[in-house]
């Protein structure tokens, strides 16, 4: 049996499903027209009862108006007053009432009492419940009343009097029909009563006035009702008339319906053609194709659909493909080989159809064994789609996960011809998992808050915490992740470090800080963060956090920072009050001395002379134990400074030698001293602390040393980093210092026994300051002592390498030879009354003045004629001091002759700075008490000199 035509099997196909599209459509556009005539029906007829309310309402309240006009007539009113008068006027006013265009209208006056004075066609006798009704609101109440029932249209108002009803006024109408009849109307319209009853028809030949609504056929007729008060408002349409347009509106669709069939059928015809004909001849072209034949060229006039247009060149580019298909096995081949995944294919004997080369290079792992290798996936793969599967490599030894995916074989009518098997080595993967997972543990146990932000994300929000973040904050994992670590931030948190912290983030690099955040429970706590950021190619995509909480150590350090400022506060009260009893015994100290010095200028017989020596040696001694306490006031304070100035080392040497030479030989002992300078002369250090260790321990050396030689040795060696080390050894055959003794020998205030203090005096002070000016000179101090037998102290220093053109000159007072005969005016101010005899003494060859204090001083360069050389300026004085006093003379308070003046200071004072604020105020000099008679001289005499010689040079 032959197969239809597509023609044929198209038509077949198409007509039924035309036809029920356009039957759908059609009954969906008839019902959508008739829900819009119905709509506009409905309107209509809305808008009809609702111009019957209005005439109902109109009727009710015009009519009721007029009559009160009425009742508030005089004559009215007069006439329930005048009662002999009335009938001469009352009877022609009746009369004259026509209020409605209704012909049966009555009208009635009633007094008070509810007695018919007068009427006009008021024949009828009303309903007792109507009547009772009307009087009771009207002559009761003095309220108007209306009434529209089957007995008719009542309405009532009250005639009044003083505001009370003194009687009534009544119109009666026995049918609403006759005050409705006149008003035209949109359709049929009836009123009912309560019962049903018709009060009222537009129509009252269809409907009957009076009778009951019930016995109305409306079957054929569209009825709206609406309540008005007591009554029931109808508007009726015959269906007809109502859907009189729905008729040709239906007209039109059939017609419109048929087109769109017979159209619709034309084109399925159409197309069925030529669907056909493009078919056949693309079936005869591919038979040619196959049999190698040219193809017969069509006919031009035969048209053609462009999509089976396209079908006839899609195939015959399949052809083509297929032809190349068919000639690139190879390439094929070369494309499974070149999958970086395993492939084989088997049948569903599960013998093996194809497979690519990483497929038989995994098999020749598992000793070469394929068969057994597929027969293995297969099994384990029987009723799964994928599973990761172990095998073991005999190359490395290891076992391997491989991931085994299965995907039926089919033919093209999905026939089942075999299975294809996919595998993917894991082993790496799965070993990377493995460390990640450990890695998330170890982060997730972590004693540190552990906290990681992506910033690229909008608002940097957390992605990761571990649980002790969770214990160091309050939130859980579901409550901070997502959000901003600014969630931990408030009031208290400094917003410089909030700016650092973004500032780092902006500039993608680490930062350390300590901040102040907030717990879940509003606590605070300071917390140690830094933050590193983590790069992926280069590019930072996350921050990690670690977070502490160091509140307890920010506790201690503030602990520690006050405890360190009350220690400085201490140690600068203690120094203080060092400093000021230094200056305090100094100053008594100066007078004694200058005594001394004045007696022994003085005839003195030897007797005295020994005395005065001795009393200068007490008065050293002292000096030499306030010196002691004032380096150590300054070591604790702070204030003792290492100059760094160049010296000639040989020079320093040399004078120490000299100065010690006659107190050795005064007490029987060899001082020998032995230089190995390497070359080095000039260097660069603290020439009077060198000065200062190395006399401490010469000395320390000839007070404990009662025979035998006292040897210093001095060496200088280089060191790598440029500088100098210079070593120095002090070795004496005193006493020595027993074993135990020697580890606290360089403490405060120590010595090795409390007889040795006895016998040989002393505070304790000198190693302890030795061992401190070593260490401030970036060396040290040690000592190596047998008992009976002598000691050895070695300490060294750290020197820079100088020359001799780094020595600068400096004035030497005493290369100055004094002019004969010259006579210097001095001012001298002193609150001192002994010190100010001392200095007038010492310069008795001089003219000198004295002032006590710095107002007494300006006062004097003010007031006196004569033109001083020399100001000699203390600096401690009450009212104003000699630092005050040198300022004000500087900037001319004193004349623009003292501007330049040498002032020279005179202090007892010895602490760090002291010189520098002398300098600072405009001194040229300083002398320290208790100072030299010779010195003093001398100073005078060089300023004096550089003084004059300045002026001569003007």
């Amino acid at each position: 049996m032959r197969a239809p035509p597509l023609r044929k099997l198209l038509l077949k196909s198409m007509l039924p499903r035309l036809a029920s599209v356009i039957l759908i459509i059609s009954i969906l556009l008839l019902g959508i027209t008739l829900y819009f005539v119905r709509l506009q029906v409905s309107d209509v007829q809305k808008q009809s009862l609702e111009g019957l309310q209005q005439d109902l309402s109109f009727i009710v309240s015009d009519t009721t108006r007029q009559l009160s006009d009425l009742a508030a007539n005089d004559i009215l009113i007069n006439s329930l007053v005048d009662i002999e008068q009335r009938d001469s006027y009352l009877p022609m006013f009746f009369r004259s009432l026509n209020l409605t265009q209704a012909n049966n209208v009555s009208f009635a006056l009633y007094d008070f009492s509810g007695k018919k004075l007068i009427d006009k066609n008021f024949d009828g006798t009303l309903p007792n419940n109507l009547q009772n009704a009307w009087q009771q609101e009207t002559l009761g109440a003095s309220q108007a009343y209306s009434s529209i029932s089957r007995y008719g249209v009542l309405i009532s108002v009250p005639v009044l009097l003083g505001g009370v009803a003194e009687g009534a006024l009544v119109m009666y109408v026995d049918s609403l029909q006759a005050l409705l009849a006149p008003y035209p109307r949109l359709t049929n319209q009836i009123v009912t009563d309560n019962t049903g009853t018709i009060l009222f028809s537009s129509d009252t030949e269809k409907f009957v006035p009076s009778s009951p609504f019930n016995d109305v056929d409306v079957e054929n007729f569209v009825v709206e009702r609406v309540p008005w008060e007591n009554l029931s408002l109808y508007s009726i349409k015959p269906s007809s008339e109502a859907y009189r347009s729905l008729y040709s509106l239906a007209i039109v669709l059939c017609v419109m319906i048929i087109g769109i069939l017979l159209v619709g059928l034309h084109i399925v015809r159409t197309t069925g053609l030529l669907a056909e004909n493009t078919l056949l001849n693309l079936y005869t072209d591919i038979e040619n194709r196959i049999n190698t034949k040219q193809g017969q060229p069509r006919a031009g006039s035969t048209l053609e659909a462009r999509e089976l247009v396209n079908i006839r060149e899609a195939f015959d580019k399949l052809l083509w493909d297929l032809t190349e298909v068919s000639v690139s096995n190879e390439q094929f081949s070369n494309v499974i080989d070149s999958m970086g995944d395993m492939l084989v294919v088997v049948d569903t004997a599960n013998a093996v159809i194809l497979s690519n080369r990483r497929f038989e290079a995994f098999c020749a792992d598992q000793y070469g064994e394929v068969e057994g290798t597929v027969k293995f996936v297969v099994n384990k793969l029987n009723n799964k789609s994928s599973d990761e599967l172990k095998h073991f490599s005999i190359q490395d030894g290891h076992e391997k996960q491989i991931r085994w995916g299965k995907t039926a074989l089919k033919d093209a009518n999905e026939n089942v011809r075999g299975s294809i098997f996919v595998g993917l080595d894991i082993t790496t993967q799965r070993s990377l998992e493995s460390h990640v997972q450990i890695l998330n543990h170890a982060m997730d146990e972590a004693t540190v808050s552990i906290v990681i932000s992506d910033v690229r994300r909008t608002g940097q929000p957390i992605i990761y915490t571990n649980h002790a973040f969770s214990e160091l904050t309050g939130y859980s994992r579901e409550e901070i992740i997502g959000k901003n670590c600014r969630l931990m931030q408030g009031e208290e948190t400094e917003q410089k470090n909030i700016a650092a912290l973004r500032q780092a983030i902006i500039d993608n690099r680490p930062i350390e800080t300590t901040i102040l955040n907030y717990r879940k429970d509003g606590s605070t706590f300071f917390n140690r963060l830094i933050l590193t950021p983590v790069k992926i190619d280069g590019v930072v995509t996350h921050y990690i956090g670690f977070q502490q909480d160091v509140t307890q150590q920010r506790q201690a350090e503030l602990y520690l920072q006050e405890a360190k400022q009350k220690a400085e506060e201490s140690a600068r009260l203690k120094s203080g009050f060092l400093a000021s009893m230094s200056h305090e015994i100094r100053t008594p100290i100066h007078g004694i001395s200058g005594v001394l010095q004045l007696m022994s200028d003085s005839p003195l017989s030897d007797e005295q002379k020994h005395y005065l020596s001795l009393a200068k040696f007490s008065i050293q001694g002292l000096l030499h134990i306030v010196n002691d306490i004032l380096d150590f006031s300054k070591i604790e304070a702070g204030q003792l400074q290492i100059e760094a100035q160049p010296f000639d080392i040989l020079e320093e040497l040399e004078s120490i030698q000299s100065q010690f030479a006659i107190l050795c030989q005064e007490k029987g002992l060899a001082l020998h001293f032995h230089f190995n300078l390497q070359g080095y002369h000039v260097v660069i250090g603290d020439a009077v602390r060198f000065r200062q260790i190395l006399s401490n321990l010469i000395g320390n050396a000839v007070k404990f040393t009662q025979n035998g030689a006292i040897d210093v040795t001095t060496s200088i060696e280089s060191v790598p980093d440029g500088n100098l080390r210079l070593v120095c050894n002090v070795q004496d055959t005193g006493i020595g210092i027993a074993d135990e003794k020697q580890s606290g020998i360089f403490n405060v205030f120590t010595q090795e026994d409390i007889s040795t203090t006895r016998q040989f005096g002393g505070t304790g002070l000198g190693l302890s300051i030795s061992k401190q000016l070593c260490e401030l000179m970036q060396g040290s101090i040690n000592v190596e002592s047998t008992k009976g037998e002598g000691s050895t102290f070695t300490f060294n220093i750290l020197l820079q390498e100088g020359d001799d053109s780094l020595l600068l000159p400096a004035h030497d007072t005493r290369a100055f030879k004094p002019t004969k005969g010259s006579k210097r005016k001095i001012l001298i101010v002193e609150d001192n009354d002994i010190n100010q005899i001392i200095v007038k003494q010492h310069l008795s060859h001089h003219t000198t003045l004295s002032a006590k204090s710095g107002i007494e001083a300006l006062q004097a360069l003010v007031k006196m004629k004569v033109t001083f050389d020399v100001i000699l300026m203390d600096c401690q004085m009450p009212d104003m001091d000699g630092f005050e006093a040198t300022r004000r003379i500087r900037a001319g308070d004193a004349g623009e002759r003292y501007v330049d003046i040498p002032i020279i200071a005179l202090t007892a004072n010895a602490m760090k700075g002291d010189r520098e604020v002398c300098e600072e105020a405009g001194m040229n000099d300083y002398l320290s008490k208790p100072f030299d008679a010779k010195d003093l001289l001398d100073k005078v005499q060089y300023w004096a000199e550089r003084s004059k010689e300045a002026l001569d040079s003007q």
